[in-house]
């Protein structure tokens, strides 16, 4: 095997250990955070995307610009599985959680207006006469 067999052998074994790497925090991850089966379809998809040396456009006339797509993908994905990931952490008020039945939310709350000070009473007589009405 000559320098460039050896080049190359090297750099498959780096990109499969940077690969079995990335696996194994996705699936913590996707075991963490109990992301659904439509998440991790999404995340396989997208690799398998990347992976595919069919491209909606294509690396090999276009140089790095057809990268863009590869990325475009993943992105997505990534996208995706993040949002999936915050809607299982906020929960729904009145629904089953983990710890059972949640109570529902508080109304929001209103700024306080000025409140205006209270007038002590005064005596009947103190006050003004009321008005009559003429018939």
């Amino acid at each position: 095997m000559g320098d460039v067999g050896t080049g190359l052998l090297i750099g498959l074994g780096v990109v499969v250990a940077v690969g079995v790497v990335l696996a194994g925090v996705a699936f913590v991850v996707f075991r963490r955070h109990e992301v659904p089966l439509r998440g991790a379809a999404a995340a396989i998809g997208s690799i398998l995307y990347l992976l595919s040396p069919v491209d909606a456009v294509p690396e090999v006339p276009l140089g790095p610009i057809g990268l863009v797509d590869d990325l475009m993908v993943l992105f997505a994905a990534a996208a995706y599985v993040r949002r999936l990931i915050q809607a299982r952490r906020e929960p729904v008020p009145g629904e089953l959680g983990r710890s059972g039945l949640l109570p529902p939310a508080a109304p929001p709350r209103l700024p306080r207006q000025a409140r205006q000070p209270r007038q002590a009473l005064q005596p009947r007589s103190s006050r003004l006469p009321l008005r009559r009405r003429v018939r």
